[in-house]
């Protein structure tokens, strides 16, 4: 697995994740706002959304793609989750390398981190870092 290396830039772009989601990865024997339309319009929602941990899975899985051990044994996030995503949707997990502070041994990367669907709307925004070798 390649990850990023203490000499990494600000401003680099970390991999990006992507993964479809259809609703049939909500199925369950209960109805909920996430696999069903008339609970979710009855939630005042257009249609049954996205549970949050597998939408958001795609950023930690994105780190853990860019820091390796250093995003297991030392990552850290901050993030906020801005809109329900449709259970249906194309999701993009991307980020950019915003400054870098030696910590430790090695060097702490930060990074603007952010989920966005097919048309470009970010529907998860925040913060990760993860240590990496090098200075």
């Amino acid at each position: 697995m390649a990850g990023l290396a203490g000499d990494i830039t600000v401003g680099a772009a970390l991999p990006p994740i992507s993964k479809q989601f259809t609703l049939e990865m909500f199925k369950s024997d209960i109805a909920t706002i996430h696999n069903d339309q008339a609970a979710a319009e009855a939630e005042g929602l257009a249609g049954p959304i996205a549970v949050g941990p597998q939408v958001v899975a795609l950023i930690f899985r994105m780190a853990r793609e860019a820091f390796g051990a250093g995003w297991i044994e030392g990552g850290k996030t901050s993030l906020t989750f801005r809109r329900p995503i449709p259970c249906d949707a194309l999701c993009t997990a991307k980020g950019t390398v915003t400054g870098k502070k030696q910590e430790g041994e090695g060097t702490r990367v930060t990074c603007d981190v952010w989920v966005e669907t097919a048309d470009g709307e970010k529907t998860i925004v925040g913060t990760a870092s993860g240590l990496v070798s090098g200075k």
